[in-house]
């Protein structure tokens, strides 16, 4: 089992309107902060000459608009800061889950791509750019479809607890 810190008040609180009746929210993370700052100080001597400014710009952008949340019943996206665009997965619709790396995104940045598959009529396809620790939250995911697979949506009280532990 993937230990992992538990969403601070403030994720919480900014996450509630969002949530069902008895939905907790499990973890949430955005894009990752070694990738965030190591692109940034790359881009910061651009940024002198004005050449980098917008890509500065869309990268800090990038780093306060982009949030994403695993619940006790499904996996959420969150995007925009005036505009907003949320994007669900119910955890019991997800059929795969897979993460892509390149040498740079494992080794320097520890981000990755996390692409994750659910069913339905159309197949969709859902693609994470640059998730912090893409590995764990892949096991995490799984650990929690799981769970909910074996309990048949049971009592999601006792799922959180026993993640937690």
């Amino acid at each position: 089992m993937v230990k992992h810190k538990l969403p601070s008040k403030g994720q919480r609180k900014k996450l509630e309107k969002l949530l069902g009746k008895g939905e907790e929210v499990v973890f949430v993370t955005s894009i990752g902060d070694r990738y965030f700052w190591i692109k940034f100080f790359s881009l910061l001597p651009l940024a002198f000459l004005f050449v980098g400014i917008p890509k500065l710009g869309a990268l800090v952008r990038m780093k306060q608009s982009y949030t994403y949340a695993l619940t006790n019943r499904r996996f959420l996206i969150v995007r925009g800061i005036f505009s907003r665009k949320i994007v669900t997965a119910p955890l019991d619709r997800i059929t795969h889950i897979t993460v892509e790396q390149s040498f740079a995104q494992r080794y320097l940045f520890d981000s990755g791509h996390l692409v994750i598959i659910t069913a339905g009529f159309d197949q969709r396809e859902i693609v994470i750019e640059n998730i912090a620790k893409p590995v764990q939250f892949k096991i995490l995911l799984e650990e929690l479809t799981q769970k909910l697979e074996v309990s048949g949506g049971g009592d999601s009280e006792l799922h959180l607890k026993a993640l937690a532990a």
